[in-house]
């Protein structure tokens, strides 16, 4: 369950290098899978028939890229509020999501700066579950509004 207030508005000035992003956390069933299977229409094996998966050298069917994306980004944009702004996201896929687990996505600020007149905020970024630990490490930088008033370097 998420802790992020939807409604707010969060602003550089708010924000401080270390700062944890609490994030949320998905269990994942095999009909969560179906859905964003489904949703995604990636009809690749690995993602819905589960001999198939461990024929190909997987514990089982597991979670795809689409997927992946999408927890990382809503975890950013829950966070940055409605006038945040994803400027950049990267990540490295080191492990499986898949069903019968509980993946948690959260954040860390690294680093705040104003560069061409946009107030940034570099974070680290995870994905990690309760059967493997750090499945999807990364990195994203978010635009934030300024309060008004606010100098040119806080």
């Amino acid at each position: 369950m998420s802790t992020i207030d939807y409604s707010a508005e969060r602003y550089w000035e708010d924000v401080a290098i270390g700062d944890e992003v609490p994030g949320f956390s998905v269990e994942l069933d095999a009909t969560t899978m179906v859905l964003q299977v489904s949703g995604s229409q990636d009809w690749n094996l690995v993602h819905h028939d589960t001999g198939f998966a461990q024929d190909s050298g997987m514990p089982g069917i597991f979670y795809n890229t689409g997927w992946t994306t999408g927890m990382l980004g809503r975890l950013l944009t829950d966070w940055a509020g409605r006038s945040g702004w994803v400027e950049k996201l990267s990540f490295q896929m080191r492990g499986m999501n898949g069903t019968g687990a509980v993946v948690r996505a959260h954040a860390r600020v690294t680093d705040r700066r104003i560069e061409d007149d946009r107030a940034l905020v570099d974070l680290d970024i995870f994905l990690e579950n309760n059967q493997v630990g750090v499945t999807t490490p990364g990195k994203a930088t978010v635009r934030l509004p300024r309060r008004a008033g606010a100098g040119a370097q806080s």
